[in-house]
């Protein structure tokens, strides 16, 4: 199949995600690109940017609901630019139930993450404006779901750092243990015994409770330093707001939630860097890694819709689907 033949519009959305080489391989394989640099396209905008679009490469904060893929009436495939859709794309099951592909680029923004969260940790521990910091050499370091970006900041901790580190996750993973001495521990155990918390794991799924609700941070000891970039969803602001106050906490966060309507993060951003420092979800975007993901994206995308597959597709079986 052509692109002439299959209504080869694609949509890009961002500003720096999807970067100019991948934009021009999706004009190269003959596609017309529609670019929508803004950073968020609200409701209405994103209906109308994907009016007779076959692709759409999810590069800025938009948030495409299942309203969305279903009045998209020739949208073939969707890429989210980045690991976690499930958290990210709210109406990512219709567009598995519409038979649209959809596709991920799990990895390739890892080393720009694992090297974001060792800023965060290290700019927790020795605050610029307080005095004195935390050593972290001898420190047990507790990560919380060790794939690809967790495992990276492992390495860095125990070979780089000299901390002792925990892990927990869904399923053990022996080589890594192995290799670094690291430790596999439940959630609970983690978090009585680590100095420094690290939350790796993806976003919350439908129903599913904050992984560090009142319960869980109860558990975590005086002055611990507590880390998190990944999704926001995965800690009860209310609570941790309380775990600061009470037990000085120090917390780094990479995003926050947009829709704060409760003004739960507002007050943990008030708190000032030294006690709740907060930055705008940057960790995953560097040149190198936007330069990957991108292209991954790009190059899967014109691969549906060139009548093929890719790797990179997460509903393999998004054809056999009836057509809409």
């Amino acid at each position: 199949m052509s692109p002439s033949e299959s209504a080869g519009i694609v949509l890009v959305t961002g500003k720096d995600t999807v970067p100019p080489d991948a934009r021009a391989f999706i004009e190269e394989q003959g596609f017309e690109l529609r670019y929508k640099p803004a950073e968020k396209l609200n409701r209405q905008q994103l209906h109308q940017a994907l009016a007779d679009v076959s692709g759409y490469l999810i590069g800025g904060n938009e948030k495409p609901l299942a309203e969305h893929f279903e009045q998209a009436a020739k949208l073939q495939v969707v890429a989210w630019v980045g690991t976690d859709f499930r958290a990210n794309v709210p109406g990512w099951e219709r567009a598995f139930d519409l038979g649209i592909a959809v596709v991920s680029t799990p990895g390739e923004n890892a080393v720009s993450v694992a090297e974001f969260t060792l800023r965060l940790i290290l700019a927790i521990a020795r605050p610029i404006a307080a005095a004195p910091g935390v050593e972290l050499h001898g420190r047990t370091l507790g990560i919380v779901g060790a794939g690809r970006i967790g495992a990276r900041v492992a390495k860095a901790a125990a070979l780089g750092l000299g901390m002792k580190v925990l892990y927990t996750a869904p399923r053990r993973n022996e080589a890594l243990e192995a290799a670094l001495g690291i430790e596999y521990v439940r959630l609970a155990d983690l978090l009585e015994r680590s100095h420094v918390i690290s939350l790796h794991r993806p976003g919350l799924a439908p129903g599913e409770q904050p992984t560090l609700g009142p319960r869980e941070l109860e558990r975590i000891g005086a002055g611990t330093l507590l880390v998190n970039t990944a999704h926001y969803s995965l800690i009860d602001p209310a609570a941790l707001f309380e775990a600061i106050e009470l037990r000085g906490l120090r917390v780094a966060v990479d995003g926050v939630n947009p829709k704060d309507r409760k003004g739960l993060w507002a007050r943990l951003i008030a708190l000032g860097p030294d006690r709740f420092l907060y930055a705008p979800d940057i960790g995953y975007n560097t040149g190198a890694a936007n330069s990957r993901a991108g292209m991954r994206a790009a190059r899967a995308v014109c691969d549906v819709l060139l009548g093929g597959n890719s790797d990179s597709v997460n509903n393999q079986d998004f054809r056999e689907r009836p057509p809409r």
